[in-house]
């Protein structure tokens, strides 16, 4: 999934059952800040110590280490049930490490994380179980049986669905997955989108009470993605993604919430220094060598917050899948 799930969409199911815009806003940057917070950091405390946050996404697949490969793991490609007949190949294997659609694994550290109703661990969940859809038949870890066939794929490292590109983060694509058997192979990303949220949404209403009936909610979403696109219309996917969020901005104003998600917010508002980003996301600082301290009240900021239940999420999911990881090599590439 992409930011028009894990923020835009989920932001409105979050509304829809029943949150109100605050934590319906807490939830869903959570969501999408676990695709965003790739920066280590090093930030002095009062008593002069050092705190160094837990980055829940590495953007350099090219040289990754063991521990960055976990992270992949736990946050985006969480391992399934490798004999699901959804994982059917046409070389007939499996692996312990594949993805699969809300696995057992995937639903059980979603309810671990999330019993103490911690709205940044709800968010940090979500992102892990809806991921565990749209990343399907994907393994988070360097391995042959992600690769696919063409020049342009074997390029590109077999980490993940990098061959695939964005393939399985578009929501109203339809495409084909050459590693499956025929009846798998054909993709409706539109219908995993439903799946997702729909998950979510009953995931929701745990916490909450006297939320909208889910039939409008995803009448809704269905409306916003009727317009299927194939391969062949890649190129534009774009455009149109801005043009589906436009589409959310106006169901998410009909609830007077904030549209829009800075990646930067959290962090500016943790820290006291005032720093200049580039492109938005690029730092001019170093931010290992150069110092930065925190605000007063560091520990109430929603950055703060964050990257404690990020800490607390991954121990947990760690912990959880210690089994399965210690009979299985985690591969660097």
């Amino acid at each position: 999934m992409n930011i028009e799930f894990h923020y835009y969409l989920t932001k409105y199911l979050a509304l829809e059952a029943g949150f109100d815009n605050n934590e319906a806003e807490i939830i869903a940057y959570s969501s999408q800040y676990v695709d965003d917070n790739s920066t280590q950091y090093k930030i002095e405390l009062p008593d002069g110590s050092e705190y160094e946050n837990y980055i829940t996404q590495t953007k350099n697949i090219t040289r990754p280490r063991k521990q960055l490969m976990r992270i992949y793991l736990l946050f985006h490609f969480m391992p399934g049930n490798p004999t699901s007949p959804k994982t059917r190949r046409k070389d007939g294997k499996m692996h312990l490490l594949n993805t699969t659609s809300s696995s057992t694994h995937a639903q059980e550290i979603f309810y671990d994380a999330t019993k103490n109703e911690n709205l940044y661990s709800l968010g940090i969940a979500s992102h892990m179980l809806a991921d565990t859809i749209s990343h399907q038949n994907f393994i988070g870890n360097f391995d042959e049986m992600n690769a696919m066939k063409g020049v342009w794929e074997t390029l590109s490292p077999n980490i993940g669905h990098a061959d695939a590109g964005y393939k399985p983060d578009i929501p109203n694509l339809i495409w084909h997955d050459p590693r499956l058997i025929e009846e798998n192979a054909t993709i409706d990303n539109t219908e995993r989108v439903l799946l997702a949220a729909n998950k979510l949404y009953k995931n929701f209403l745990m916490f909450t009470a006297s939320p909208t009936n889910w039939t409008i909610v995803k009448s809704n979403i269905t409306e916003i993605l009727k317009n299927k696109i194939d391969e062949r219309h890649l190129l534009s996917y774009k455009k149109e993604m801005h043009m589906r969020i436009e589409k959310y901005r106006e169901l998410l104003s009909d609830h007077d919430a904030n549209t829009d998600y800075d990646p930067l917010s959290w962090f500016k508002e943790a820290v006291t220094e005032d720093i200049n980003f580039l492109d938005d996301k690029k730092v001019k600082f170093d931010p290992i060598k150069d110092k930065l301290s925190f605000s007063e009240n560091y520990k109430q900021t929603n950055w703060y917050r964050f990257q404690e239940a990020a800490k607390s999420y991954q121990k947990r999911a760690a912990d959880k899948m210690e089994p399965i990881f210690a009979q299985i090599e985690i591969k660097e590439w």
